[in-house]
């Protein structure tokens, strides 16, 4: 593939990661866990409340990175990439085909002689 360092640009710049986002997911939960801190005396709810924001500081971090990773992939990406590379795409699911129509069972019914002869046996 090509070399980066040669071309000097990146392949999209459409493909960057949303860091605003990050700001605004992160900062307010660091401000609130700020405000927990300064409360009064440590009790329980403080200390749930310090998790609880800890936590959910965290887990927004993660969900961001989840979204973001096409993004951080993207920013590897020479000019030359989508000349120099093969994409395989394979399909998860096989088209849906609807089935040959079965044939409908004929029955038969015994005739009222026939039925008392297999009873009588």
């Amino acid at each position: 593939m090509c070399q980066p360092g040669v071309s000097g640009t990146r392949a999209s710049t459409a493909g960057r990661p949303r860091w605003g986002l990050l700001y605004g997911l992160v900062v307010p939960q660091l401000a609130g866990l700020a405000l927990v801190e300064l409360g009064g005396p440590p009790s329980a709810l403080r200390i749930a409340l310090r998790y609880a924001v800890a936590v959910g500081t965290f887990v927004a971090m993660a969900a961001w990175v989840h979204a973001s990773r096409a993004a951080f992939d993207l920013q590897e990406w020479c000019d030359c990439a989508g000349q120099a590379m093969t994409v395989r795409v394979i399909e998860s699911r096989r088209p849906v085909t609807p089935a040959p129509p079965r044939p409908t069972p004929v029955v038969v019914r015994p005739t009222v002689e026939e039925e008392y002869e297999l009873t009588r046996s």
